[in-house]
């Protein structure tokens, strides 16, 4: 079989598996977990609901605001509005295409276009992902430590080894010209067709490695990827309320992280089945029943939906890539490069 179908084979068994392992656990397969299921949704408060819809709006805010500071530090001419326009884009090619970083590839496209420096784009999306990644692992890692008594499992301590050892793989590759003139000079004299990609690749590494002439743009990513985690345990807890939940915040605090670790682990397609046994199997943890802990995560796979629904009505909007610079002085184009830096 070939790998690419054997890693098909794979995703599909994990997401069924998942997906089992979630709906036995809320106790779809009987008729008592069926009714206490209905008489959650029966009994939602439509306060909660409400500002459940707004934290996750302000979510994806805060995301694009994070994205337009570091694009501002790369003078990109680009203003705060269509960036967030871009984000709610790329959540709705999220949801579409077979990869969890499609999006992110259409962000980094849109941007390139409408600016005319592809480099920088694709650096810009790189380094909002990579720091709210990087505070991610940093603040799964404590939540799993400090809470050995909840989070003593293997695979997860696993999983966390692997992406921190992944985290700090990629730093020492952006960082370390070494790896990259090692590879070139074994593998671009013999295969010349490989040349134009690692002119691309290095064009996108000086990119990247550009914003240690701005350490402030960095500091104000991982700062704003902190408020963006305690916003992202404010979405989670008051989407929780709304379904009459009685955990306290600070269990909230320890139990976010790590569902949003696991929802990151890629062993299913387009995150389906695994973002509801994140939240199934880790606020069962800290007290959840299962059927507030299904209801919850339906609630929030409902929230990616009506967002990736946005997108997919804005994108005819901002597709076209016209160079418009709303209320962006024309002049910082060329700070740092000229147009047509691709």
């Amino acid at each position: 079989m070939p790998k690419n179908s054997t890693l098909r084979f794979v995703r599909i068994a994990g997401t069924t598996a998942l997906l089992v392992y979630v709906l036995h656990k809320a106790g779809l397969f009987s008729a008592d977990g069926r009714r206490d299921l209905l008489d959650t949704f029966a009994h939602v408060k439509p306060g909660f609901l409400l500002a459940s819809i707004g934290f996750g709006l302000l979510l994806n805010l805060s995301s694009a605001f994070k994205w337009y500071m570091l694009s501002r530090s790369r003078a990109l001419p680009v203003n705060l509005w269509r960036l967030f326009a871009y984000y709610m884009v790329g959540q709705f090619f999220n949801l579409v295409l077979p990869s969890s970083i499609g999006g992110d590839v259409v962000r980094m496209h849109l941007l390139g276009r409408y600016t005319g420096r592809y480099a920088d784009a694709v650096a810009s999306v790189f380094v909002e992902r990579f720091t709210g990644l990087a505070t991610l692992v940093l603040l799964a890692m404590v939540a799993v430590v400090v809470n050995l008594h909840l989070f003593n499992l293997p695979w997860l301590t696993i999983g966390l080894a692997i992406g921190s050892i992944g985290i700090a793989l990629i730093c020492w590759l952006i960082i370390d010209e070494r790896p990259f003139r090692l590879t070139h000079k074994l593998l671009a004299k013999r295969v010349p067709l490989l040349q134009k990609l690692f002119a691309k690749i290095e064009k996108f590494r000086q990119a990247v490695l550009a914003y240690q002439s701005d350490p402030g743009a960095i500091w104000g990513a991982l700062i704003n990827s902190l408020i963006f985690y305690f916003l992202a345990v404010m979405n989670v807890w008051v989407s929780a309320l709304a379904f009459g939940s009685k955990i306290d915040f600070v269990s909230m605090l320890v139990a976010v992280p790590v569902i949003l670790f696991i929802m990151n682990l890629p062993i299913s397609i387009g995150g389906i089945g695994l973002m509801e046994f994140a939240y199934s199997f880790t606020l069962g943890l800290v007290g959840a029943t299962p059927a507030l802990a299904f209801s919850t995560a339906l609630l929030l796979r409902a929230k990616t939906l009506f967002h990736a629904g946005i997108g997919s009505l804005l994108y005819p909007f901002v597709s076209d890539g016209s160079p418009i610079r709303e209320g962006v002085p024309m002049e910082v184009t060329n700070k740092y490069g000229e147009n047509g830096d691709d």
